[in-house]
C-alpha cells in the first residue's frame, strides 16, 4: 500500500543506476472503477517535466522508481482525455463523496498494487493524513484517536471529481454515481461549489437529473448558473423543469438571455411559459403549473384509465383528475383512487365531485395557500373568469411560498 504524499519527489533512476530525476506526479486513467497508473510525471534536473509511459517503469517502490532504460531513450507522451494527474487534480481539492452526499477535501490518496498495476483505492480525509504529509507520522501515532483518527478513507468508487478543478467536459467522464443521488442532495453539493464548477456539474448530468436538481437549488444560484451555461444545454434543462419553476427561473434571467432560451424551445412549450410569465408573480397564476390531467365528462372509467396510460402523467400532476367540457370549462374533479375503485362501465361524470374548491388566476398566493390548508388539498385548480381551467397549484408550491413549516404534514387526500 502506498500514499501519494510519500511518493512525491522520490528519486527515479534508469536501468544502469543513474538518477533520471524525481517524481512529480502520477497519471491515472478514469476508465476503470479503481484507476490504474498509466504514466509517471518526472522532473529531470534543470529540465521541464516529462510524462513517462507506465510500460517504461520496471520497478515501483516507496523509496525509488526504476526505469527500463535511460531517460533519453524513452519517448515521452501527452495525457489522454480520460486521464488526470493525482497531485495536481485530486490532492488538496474538494471532491464529491457520493456515498456521504457531500463535498470533501482530499488530504491524501491511497494506492495499492493490484495485479501488477498500481491503482487508486481510496482518498484519505483524516487529520493524520495532514500530519503524515508534514512528516509528523510518529507524533500522530501517539495522539488519541478522538483527536486524530487513524484513518478516514472514502472508497474511490464513491468519489466524483466534480469540484476538484478537473475539466469534466474535457475528460468526458459521465457522472453516473452522482446521478444516483437524490436531486436535493445534488443541489446541496452544487450550492457549495464555486460558479464555474456549478455549471460544469449540471452540464455533466442528464437533462432530466439536471432539471430536477435545478428545481432544488438555491434561487440565488439558479439564474447565474443558467446564464453561464451553454445555451442549448440550458434550454434543454429549462424544458424539462416543471413549467411553474421554469417560468420563475426565466423571470430572474436578463430579458435577452430569457428570449434566447425561449427561442431554442419548441413554440408550443415556449408559448406556455410566456403565458405563465404574464401572470403577476404573487398571484395564483404566478405559482400554478400547466401540467395537469383534464378528461371529458362522457368517458367511462375504463376509457379514462386507458387515456391515463397513454398520457403517462408525472406523479406530481395526477393527485386529482379534472373533468371538463369541450371548451375546457371545469365541471368536476375526482381523485385517482376514486377512478380506480369505481366500476369500469360507469361514466366519470357520475362519480366526479361537483362542489369544486378552486381559485381564480388573479387570486393572491396567500388565499390559495389558505384554501389548500383549510381543505387539506394536494392541489387546487386555477380557472379564468370564464371558469376555464388554466392550471393547478400543488401543495409543495404553496408550502414553498407561504405555508409555515409546522403545517407541512397536514395534507391528506380529499375528494376520495
Amino acid at each position: 500500500m502506498f500514499f501519494l504524499s510519500r511518493l512525491q519527489r522520490i528519486k527515479i533512476v534508469d536501468n544502469i543506476g543513474n538518477r533520471a530525476g524525481s517524481l512529480s506526479d502520477l497519471v491515472v486513467s478514469l476508465r476503470e472503477k479503481y484507476p490504474p497508473v498509466t504514466a509517471i510525471v518526472i522532473k529531470p534536473p534543470r529540465q521541464p517535466e516529462a510524462l513517462i509511459p507506465w510500460g517504461q517503469v520496471r520497478g515501483f517502490e516507496e523509496s525509488r522508481i526504476l526505469l527500463s532504460r535511460p531517460l533519453k531513450e524513452i519517448a515521452t507522451e501527452e495525457m489522454k482525455t480520460n486521464e488526470i494527474r493525482l497531485v495536481r487534480d485530486v490532492l488538496d481539492k474538494q471532491i464529491v463523496d457520493t456515498g456521504g452526499h457531500k463535498l470533501i477535501r482530499v488530504q491524501d490518496v491511497q494506492l495499492a498494487r493490484v495485479e501488477r498495476k498500481i491503482r487508486v483505492i481510496a482518498v484519505d480525509i483524516s487529520g493524520r493524513a495532514i500530519m503524515r504529509r508534514l512528516g509528523l507520522t510518529g507524533m500522530s501515532d501517539r495522539l488519541p484517536s478522538k483527536i486524530a483518527p487513524h484513518y478516514n478513507y472514502i472508497d474511490w468508487s464513491n468519489v466524483d471529481l466534480i469540484g476538484s478543478g478537473v475539466d469534466a467536459v474535457k475528460l468526458k467522464v459521465p457522472h453516473e454515481k452522482l446521478s444516483l443521488l437524490h436531486p436535493a442532495d445534488i443541489a446541496d453539493i452544487v450550492n457549495e461549489l464555486g460558479p464555474e464548477h456549478r455549471v460544469a456539474l449540471l452540464e455533466s448530468l442528464s437533462k432530466e437529473v439536471a432539471a430536477d436538481t435545478m428545481e432544488e437549488m438555491s434561487p440565488s444560484y439558479q439564474a447565474s448558473v443558467l446564464s453561464n451555461m451553454e445555451a442549448r444545454k440550458a434550454a434543454e434543462i429549462l424544458k424539462e423543469m416543471e413549467p411553474d419553476d421554469a417560468a420563475d427561473l426565466l423571470a430572474d434571467l436578463p430579458d435577452e438571455k430569457g428570449a434566447e432560451l425561449l427561442g431554442l424551445i419548441k413554440k408550443e412549450e415556449a408559448d406556455e411559459l410566456r403565458e405563465l410569465l404574464a401572470h403577476p408573480e404573487d398571484s395564483a397564476g404566478g405559482i400554478m403549473t400547466t401540467e395537469f390531467v383534464a378528461l371529458p365528462a362522457n368517458l367511462t372509467v375504463a376509457k379514462a384509465i386507458t387515456k391515463l396510460r397513454k398520457l403517462e402523467p408525472d406523479a406530481e400532476t395526477i393527485y386529482y383528475l379534472y373533468v371538463v367540457d369541450k371548451q375546457e370549462h371545469l365541471l368536476g374533479v375526482l381523485s385517482l383512487r376514486k377512478l380506480i375503485v369505481s366500476p369500469p362501465d360507469m361514466k366519470i361524470s357520475d362519480i366526479m365531485y361537483v362542489n369544486i374548491i378552486k381559485v381564480n388566476v388573479a387570486d393572491e398566493q396567500e388565499e390559495v395557500a389558505k384554501l389548500i390548508a383549510k381543505y387539506n388539498l394536494l392541489a387546487i385548480p386555477v380557472v379564468d373568469d370564464e371558469n376555464k381551467i388554466q392550471g393547478i397549484v400543488t401543495v409543495d408550491d404553496a408550502i414553498d411560498v407561504v405555508i409555515p413549516t409546522a403545517w407541512k404534514k397536514r395534507f391528506p387526500h380529499i375528494y376520495s
